[in-house]
């Protein structure tokens, strides 16, 4: 574990000391070495912790009366910028000057690369905190009366000086169990939010403001030709590649792809090996299971490259024995599966001698290649029937077909209007697991009231209809970058990769490569309804044709077939689910966990066996991480 930490008390109340802040590294990096400073007359305390792979400083100075201090973690490709040397103390130092010169916005905005930093200026006694343009390095935050708190990892706000106590919040429960992940800014703590991405957090005086410094923007598509949009595509995440290598250095065996087999991961494994100009070592994960199973595609691709590739077959066994380790590695209950397989390549990676894996997360998200894109086109054809018609004769006839004669595709007719019907962004989260299923028939009464006027998706509604985007596609595109990037895949690689002992490079969420995909029209990014058409023929010269025809997979987990079928976890899902600790909690009603375990045994589809995963892993956080460390259950 690695990443930075603090506590800034308030006015009038210094007296911090240097072994205050042991605590604080301990939740950041247990047993591991920590470098902690205490500056502004005792009221400010930061601490840091190194981790191989990536770039970490914690400097300061003082002019008279007055000190200065920077504190950071991530990896910085565009060093050089700041610093021509090869000192890291020397470029620590250059960094502290750039942010008392320039201020922690411009130089946010200088930055390339992933990071999080705490920058205390004493001209004005204030502390600002940030993150990266799309979050790769996290931070969450607690301001209460007795300091302001900030952390990379929760459990160092959970061990702060200041004694700090927090509640569970009943809606990031709910989350959860629907969603799998907790949406930014909330966290699973109603007193601690996220830091989002691309923002800074003030504090001073006593008082916290939080504002953007840098935020996706598609509201000028780009005139030019599509080949250069092309060129200035391929210009941008060959830089971004480059820029790592470059920042890194290192042998040829010191570094690996994983390799899903599709879009993106592909691209990235071909440009490393162009770059590099000698194969590179790549490592793919597969499942007994046949239809789960992508490996063909990844040993396509291998071959196609040359590359030293190494595959691993993930078990119902693995995942047993990877639960307690997926548990405690995020900082709140994530229940997103796909953890486990992440979690065994980078494993098969460190094994093997690699220590930083490339990752192709985010080349979906800004080129178009997710298929509900496609399907909100399907959509996108009811939107376009004249209104009259649409609301006045089409909509009723078929929904009344479809309840008086319930044949299959009338009843499927039905579901399309119905669907249709509603708003882009309830459209896309009408699917959702609490439209399908109550909340008032899974969750106790009190700890429903308890979460407020509770609405699914409802950060995911904001996020698409506060997108700066004009374009329905593109309003898409900005909502998954936050949602399906920020909150989840970036989380989910970095913290699987981190408990692997791997660091993990992410060149599609390069800002060059972001800036690119912003200007590229929505009607060139995808075609009527085929999915990444602009990407896939930039890259036409570089991906074998099968893997520019495969649809996306992933490294998803077979997790809802084996919770049915493999005794040893479905007896786990049932002490997790339904187990006395579980029930004690008051969360859920016992007759809800039932009805959704007798769901699940009856249905081939994976839907319940996700909402079961989440609340095992809900329920295995709190074992393993809260019920020892003294925060409240409830609110």
């Amino acid at each position: 574990m690695s990443g930075i930490a603090g506590v800034l008390l308030p006015p009038g109340k210094g007296g911090l000391r240097s072994d205050d802040m042991g605590p604080m590294g301990e939740g950041l990096a247990p047993g591991g070495p920590v470098r902690a400073l205490i500056l502004g007359q005792g009221r400010l305390g930061l601490c840091v912790s190194d981790s191989p792979g990536y770039d970490t400083w914690l400097v300061s100075r003082r002019t008279g009366d007055v000190d200065a201090a920077l504190a950071l973690h991530g990896r910085i490709t565009n060093a050089r910028a700041f610093h021509q040397g090869d000192d890291p103390a020397r470029l620590g130092d250059a960094l502290l000057q750039r942010f008392l010169d320039d201020g922690p916005e411009k130089t946010a905005l200088a930055l390339r690369g992933d990071f999080a930093f705490a920058f205390w200026d004493g001209r004005g006694n204030c502390l600002t905190v940030g993150v990266d343009r799309v979050r790769i390095q996290s931070l969450v935050v607690a301001g209460h009366p007795d300091g302001f708190l900030f952390g990379s990892r929760m459990g160092a706000l959970l061990r702060a000086p200041t004694g700090f106590t927090p509640t569970i919040h009943p809606a990031s429960v709910l989350d959860i169990v629907g969603a799998s992940v907790v949406s930014t800014p909330r966290t699973i703590f109603r007193e601690v939010e996220k830091v989002p991405p691309g923002h800074l957090i003030t504090a001073q005086d006593g008082r916290v403001t939080t504002r953007a410094y840098w935020d996706v923007d598609y509201t000028n598509p780009s005139t030019d030709a599509v080949d250069a949009l092309r060129r200035e595509t391929r210009d941008a995440l060959e830089g971004a590649i480059a820029d790592h290598r470059n920042a890194e250095g290192g042998d040829r065996d010191s570094f690996g792809a994983f390799l899903s087999g599709g879009i993106d991961s592909s691209t990235v494994t071909g440009l490393l090996t162009r770059r590099d100009g000698a194969p590179v070592r790549t490592f793919s994960i597969g499942f007994g299971e046949e239809r789960f199973n992508e490996l063909s595609y990844a040993r396509l691709v291998a071959e196609a490259f040359h590359t030293r590739h190494t595959e691993y077959f993930v078990t119902p066994e693995d995942t047993l024995q990877a639960m307690d380790t997926i548990a405690v590695a995020f900082d709140e209950p994530f229940a997103n599966a796909s953890s486990v397989p992440t979690y065994f390549c980078a494993k098969l990676a460190r094994d093997h001698g690699v220590g930083v894996l490339y990752a192709g997360d985010g080349g979906d998200e800004l080129f178009a290649g997710n298929e509900r894109y496609a399907t909100n086109k399907v959509f996108g054809r009811y939107d376009r029937l004249p209104a009259w018609f649409r609301n006045g004769l089409f909509t009723p006839a078929v929904r009344a077909a479809g309840t008086l004669f319930p044949a299959p595709i009338l009843v499927k007719a039905k579901k399309y209007v119905t669907r249709a019907s509603l708003p882009p962004a309830e459209r896309m989260t009408s699917y959702g697991f609490w439209y399908i299923f109550p909340p008032a028939e899974l969750v106790e009464p009190d700890f429903l009231a308890s979460a407020g006027p509770y609405r699914p998706s409802a950060m995911s509604i904001h996020h698409f209809n506060n997108a700066r985007a004009r374009e329905i596609l593109d309003r898409q595109l900005y909502l998954d970058l936050k949602v399906t990037i920020s909150d989840n895949d970036i989380l989910k690689v970095t913290r699987m990769c981190e408990a692997a002992g791997v660091a993990v490079r992410f060149p599609f969420l390069d800002e060059r490569v972001v800036h690119a995909a912003e200007r590229v029209p929505a009607r060139i990014k995808m075609r009527g309804e085929e999915l990444r058409t602009f990407f896939k023929e930039t890259y036409a010269d570089l991906l074998p044709p099968e893997t520019r025809a495969k649809q996306k997979h992933g490294f998803g987990l077979p997790i809802s077939l084996w919770l049915r079928d493999v005794p040893a976890l479905r007896e786990r899902m049932r002490d997790l689910v339904l187990g006395p600790a579980s029930v004690a909690r008051g969360y859920f009603r016992p007759a809800g966990l039932e009805e959704l375990v007798r769901r699940h045994a009856a249905d081939t589809t994976p839907f319940y066996g996700t909402i079961l995963w989440n609340l095992m892993i809900l329920e295995l956080w709190h074992r393993r991480v809260l019920d020892g460390a003294g925060a409240a259950r409830r609110s």
